[in-house]
Parts: structure tokens; sequence; C-alpha cells
């Protein structure tokens, strides 16, 4: 979901990035991937879901986080 915010100079559009779980189909917050995110040096990073699998999760050009599964 997005959110418009006018500013001085044009309209600032606020995203919420997310991935899925691709197992379970579970919404992931930002909030539990940012901190993970931020200590990791590649561009990629193995997380276990609350469904006990592990899955990757990546970003794309734009920055959003995308999940896939570890089989």
């Amino acid at each position: 979901m997005s959110k418009k915010v006018i500013i001085p100079n044009g309209i600032l559009t606020l995203a919420e990035s997310k991935a899925e779980c691709p197992e379970c189909d579970r919404q992931i917050p930002f909030d539990e991937i940012e901190n993970k995110w931020v200590k990791q040096k590649k561009h990629i990073m193995r997380m276990k879901c609350k469904c006990k699998r592990f899955i990757g999760i990546t970003t794309d050009m734009r920055g959003d986080f995308i999940a896939f599964s570890l089989k």
C-alpha cells in the first residue's frame, strides 16, 4: 500500500515493502526483514519464516523485497 505526501516541489510517494513467503503466502513485513538486511554484505539473505521453512530474500531494482523458495 502506498501513501502520497505533498511536498513543496511535488508529490512524494511512500510505499511499504513486503516479501511474501512462497510456502505459506504470509506477508513478511519490512520491520522483520530490514534489521537483518542491514547487516548483510551480500544482495541475498536467508531467513526463517514463521511456517518453519527457510526462504531467500533479495531486492529488485526498485528496492522492493522479493522472497523465493530455497529447495
